[in-house]
């Protein structure tokens, strides 16, 4: 009776495993294969574009199962990303600058928390992801402790100069406005126009009022004055001194001579064969400039200088991140695999020799061109958005009101006093609309 009941039971055990193991053999496929649905912000050809599908290439190579289905779909991703959030569809993975990510996704809660892709060892490397990157890098866009961003290039910016153009003219890199300057006006006695600019590129314009408030006021001042609903903050003493400032630039005649009708990129082309002696601008600006600019060009750069009284030193940096972030609904897992294996050192230095960028990786320095400006960012005491965030919490107002009366500023066409007024003015009646 036992031995009968015994082996009952183990026929039983048997045809149950054999159950077990067709179902597993049976599903397998549809359970492990797996497509990352990524939006990118690139488009097909560019530096960045290239060194991601390489990245792409070699993760499906390691991983068969998994397929990334990428779309190469320009700057104007975000909007559709956001969209796609709202009805539900968006996709795993995506990317654009924290800013835009921030307005876009984050302050509305599209976005899916990646906290544990902090303690995710490296592929190869055997390091906690959050430890390969420049202090204080990773953690710029969390919110209520949740990581969100994931930063894979840095840019940020200031003045660029050829070094042996101030060589040769006696000049040294202005530290504070009234030595800024003293240098512009020495080299436009000497025949060589200071300041180069792109008039059409209207948020290139915007550098010039953007960084005085900055650096008069410090971090912030510009978001609160565009949303205070009355306008009526941009009377402040420090908007209109930054106003005055730029006026003060027009004025002197500093600017390369036709600066309000040259077109992208004439201006930067021009400066780069030597035309005009500094020029304010993005970090991107060497690796766009490089086959204009002859064999002894030395890039470097400074940061927007100090003014007497102000709130902000050149200690505070720019911080213009490009990074990955995963849109609600995206499959957490499977795009916190593929990120731990992009940001390995073998893949993330094709940031800095093929896009020649800034890599948010510590042990990764920057491109020689790009050195003066790694430095101004790790040996920063504190950071602040691009235009203070500016065009990513109040993107209309940023292109309604602010970027056409700053245009008028730096033309010319308008002095500081009546710029603050129209800001004032402008900027309470759209608000009035909202």
């Amino acid at each position: 009776m036992g031995k009968k009941r015994s082996s009952f039971f183990i026929t039983l055990l048997l045809a149950l495993v054999l159950v077990l193991s067709a179902c597993s053999s049976g599903s397998s496929s549809s359970s492990k294969d797996t497509t990352i649905k990524y939006w990118s912000m690139w488009n097909k050809g560019e530096p960045q574009q290239v060194v991601i599908q390489k990245v792409i290439d070699a993760y499906e190579d390691a991983n068969p199962d998994v397929k990334i289905d990428v779309q190469w779909m320009g700057r104007e991703v975000m909007s559709k990303v956001r969209n796609a959030a709202l009805s539900g569809d968006a996709p795993d993975l995506t990317e654009q600058s924290g800013a835009e990510v921030e307005g876009a996704l984050i302050n509305n809660e599209l976005v899916e928390p990646l906290n544990e892709l902090l303690t995710k060892k490296i592929p190869n490397e055997d390091t906690p992801f959050q430890d390969v990157f420049i202090d204080d890098v990773l953690s710029f866009y969390q919110k209520d402790d949740n990581t969100y961003f994931i930063p894979y290039e840095i840019i940020s910016s200031g003045f660029h100069y050829n070094e042996n153009v101030f060589n040769e003219h006696g000049v040294e890199p202005p530290k504070t406005w009234d030595e800024f300057i003293e240098v512009a006006k020495k080299l436009k006695n000497a025949g060589l126009a200071p300041l180069a600019q792109d008039g059409n590129i209207d948020f290139y314009n915007a550098y010039y009022y953007y960084w005085l408030v900055e650096r008069l006021m410090g971090p912030g001042a510009l978001v609160e004055a565009a949303g205070d609903k009355t306008g009526e903050t941009w009377s402040q003493s420090g908007y209109v001194e930054a106003a005055k400032k730029v006026q003060e630039l027009v004025d002197l005649g500093l600017f390369v001579d036709g600066y309000k009708g040259s077109q992208y990129p004439a201006a930067q082309t021009a400066w780069a064969s030597g035309d005009s002696a500094m020029i304010l601008n993005g970090s991107w600006l060497s690796s766009e400039t490089a086959e204009y600019s002859a064999e002894d060009f030395v890039y470097k750069a400074f940061p927007f200088p100090t003014i007497e009284g102000g709130k902000g030193g050149t200690d505070q940096a720019e911080l213009y991140l490009i990074g990955w972030v995963a849109p609600k609904g995206a499959q957490k897992e499977a795009v916190s695999d593929f990120l731990a294996f992009a940001m390995q050192k073998k893949y993330q230095e094709g940031i800095v020799k093929d896009t020649k960028n800034i890599s948010t990786r510590a042990d990764l320095e920057a491109p020689e061109a790009l050195a003066d400006f790694r430095e101004l960012v790790i040996n920063a005491s504190s950071y602040h958005k691009e235009y203070d965030g500016l065009q990513a919490e109040f993107p209309d107002w940023w292109k309604i009101v602010f970027l056409p009366l700053d245009d008028k500023l730096i033309f010319g066409e308008i002095k500081a006093e009546e710029f603050i007024k129209e800001l004032q003015k402008q900027t309470k009646e759209y608000w009035d609309k909202q």
